[in-house]
C-alpha cells in the first residue's frame, strides 16, 4: 500500500495549512479529506489487484453514518470505541461525529481506538481524526497546539485478528472488516480452508472482546443468507444476542456486493445459558411451521455443461435460459448426453439467479414431459413427494405470491437461490389450484 503514501503527505500538508490559516479558506478542503477523498485515493492510486489482494475497499462516509443512525447505539463518555481494521478512520470519524451530536462529553483521543496491518492507513486515520477534529473546534481555539492532538490518537500497526490491549479495553467495537476470501489452517467451529475474512474477523471480536461488549459490523450480506455460513451464524448466535440488523443493499458504486449491518453484545455465559434454554424451546414451538421441504425433495440440477462430458444416454435437457416462467412445459428442443442423475416428470424448476428489486424472486416452471430429463445447474428442482401435478401447481402459487417475495428479500441478499433457503419457504394462503 505504499502508493498511498501520496495521499498521506496531501494530509500531513493539510493539517499545516489548517492551523495557520483562516479557517474560511480552508473548511471545504478539511470537509473532502474527512468525507469520501480517501477512498477516491485509495482507487486511484493502489491498483485493484492489491485492493483485492487485501480486502481495501473503505467504507463510504455515507454508509458509516446510515449504519449508525439505523442502529442507533449508545455512548457515554467512559466508551472506549475500537475498529480493528480502521483503515483511513472513515467509522471512527462517522462514530465521533454521531456522539459530537448526541451531546455526549467525550475524549476523542483517549476513546477512539484503532488497528490496521498497514502503516499508510494508520497514518493516515490519525490525520483524517487530527483534521475532523480541527473541523469540530471554533476558529479561535486552532492554533499549533493542535498539531500535538495526533500524537495522542490511539491508532496503531496491528493486526485485529489478534488479542491486544485494544480489545480488553473497549466497550464498542466498530468495524468493518475485508470481505475477501483468506485460507486459514486454523480449526474453525464453523469452516475450515478457504473463507471469508469478514466471517473470521467476527469470530476473533467475539473471542477477544469483553463481555457485554457491543459489537457494531458491516458485513457481506452472504453471512446473513449463504448455506455455506449456516454455522457461522449459529456460532455469532451462541455467543451473542443481536439486537437489530439492517439490509443496506449495494456495498458502494465500486464493489458490487450487498451488505448488512448487525449490532450486538457479547454475552456472558449465564446469560448465554438462559438464551440457549429459550431458543430451544422456542424452536419446538416453531418447527410445527409447514415450508417447501415438507412436500417436495429440493436439489440443485446436476448438470454442469461446460465442465460434465457429453457421454452416456440422450435426453431432453432443461436449462434457465429461454424456460418460460410460470407456466407448464411439456417439450424442449434442447437434448443432451449425460452420465449422471435424470429427472421424472413432474416437477418444478426454480431458476437459480435471484437479487433483491426483481420483480419475481422465485421464477419457476412445471416441467410435465413424457421422458425423464436432464437439468442444468442453474436450476433448483422441486420433487414433489406425493408425484402429483397438483402439489407443483401449488408450489407455483407459493412462489408467484408476493409475499414469498418479500420472505426472500429479507432472508437472502446473494445473486442466487440456495437450495436451503427455498427449502425454508413457508406455505402461505393462496388459492389452490385445481388438477
Amino acid at each position: 500500500m505504499k502508493e498511498y503514501n501520496e495521499f498521506v503527505q496531501t494530509l500531513r500538508l493539510g493539517v499545516q495549512t489548517f492551523v495557520t490559516t483562516p479557517k474560511e479558506f480552508w473548511k471545504d478542503t478539511a470537509i473532502k479529506y474527512t468525507d469520501g477523498l480517501a477512498a477516491d485515493e485509495l482507487r486511484r492510486l493502489v491498483n485493484i489487484e492489491t485492493r483485492r489482494e487485501y480486502g481495501a475497499f473503505f467504507t463510504d462516509s455515507l454508509l458509516a453514518k446510515k449504519v449508525l443512525e439505523l442502529l442507533k447505539p449508545s455512548f457515554t463518555s467512559k466508551s472506549f470505541i475500537y475498529d480493528p481494521a480502521v483503515g483511513a478512520a472513515n467509522l471512527l470519524i462517522a462514530v465521533s461525529d454521531y456522539i459530537k451530536k448526541s451531546g455526549v462529553n467525550f475524549n476523542y483521543k483517549d476513546h477512539l481506538l484503532g488497528t490496521d496491518i498497514h502503516t499508510e492507513f494508520v497514518e493516515a486515520a490519525k490525520l483524517r481524526l487530527q483534521i475532523n477534529s480541527l473541523l469540530n473546534q471554533s476558529k479561535s481555539n486552532i492554533s499549533n497546539k493542535s498539531l500535538e492532538f495526533k500524537k495522542d490518537i490511539s491508532i496503531i500497526p496491528g493486526d485485529g485478528l489478534l488479542q491486544n490491549a485494544f480489545y480488553k479495553k473497549a466497550t464498542h467495537i466498530f468495524v468493518n472488516p475485508p470481505f475477501n476470501q483468506i485460507t486459514t489452517e486454523e480449526k474453525l467451529s464453523w469452516s475450515n480452508g478457504k473463507v471469508s475474512a469478514a466471517a473470521l474477523f467476527i469470530d476473533k471480536i467475539i473471542q477477544h472482546s469483553n463481555p457485554r461488549a457491543t459489537i457494531i459490523a458491516i458485513l457481506p450480506d452472504v453471512l446473513r443468507s449463504g448455506s455455506r455460513y449456516e454455522k457461522w451464524r449459529a456460532m455469532v448466535n451462541k455467543e451473542c444476542t443481536i439486537e437489530k440488523t439492517e439490509l443496506l443493499g449495494q456495498f458502494d458504486k465500486y464493489a458490487d456486493v450487498d451488505v448488512y449491518a448487525i449490532i450486538m453484545t457479547k454475552r456472558g455465559k449465564v446469560v448465554r445459558a438462559i438464551t440457549e434454554y429459550k431458543k430451544a424451546n422456542t424452536e419446538k414451538t416453531n418447527n410445527t411451521k409447514k415450508t417447501i421441504n415438507d412436500m417436495f425433495d429440493v436439489c440443485v440440477g446436476p448438470v454442469v455443461d461446460n465442465r460434465d462430458a457429453k457421454k452416456g444416454p440422450t435426453l431432453p435437457y432443461i436449462v434457465s435460459r429461454g424456460l418460460q416462467g410460470w407456466s407448464v412445459q411439456e417439450n424442449v428442443d434442447l437434448i443432451r448426453q449425460y452420465q449422471g442423475r435424470s429427472f421424472k416428470s413432474p416437477f418444478v424448476a426454480v431458476k437459480r439467479t435471484s437479487r433483491m428489486g426483481d420483480a419475481q424472486r422465485a421464477v419457476a416452471t412445471i416441467i410435465n414431459m413424457p421422458t425423464p430429463v436432464f437439468v442444468d445447474n442453474h436450476l433448483i428442482i422441486l420433487k414433489p413427494i406425493s408425484g402429483t401435478l397438483r402439489d407443483c401447481k401449488k408450489a407455483l402459487e407459493i412462489l408467484k405470491d408476493k409475499q414469498t417475495d418479500y420472505w426472500l428479500d429479507d432472508k437472502i441478499r446473494c445473486r442466487h437461490l440456495t437450495v436451503k433457503i427455498v427449502s425454508e419457504i413457508p406455505f402461505i394462503n393462496t388459492i389452490t389450484s385445481k388438477t
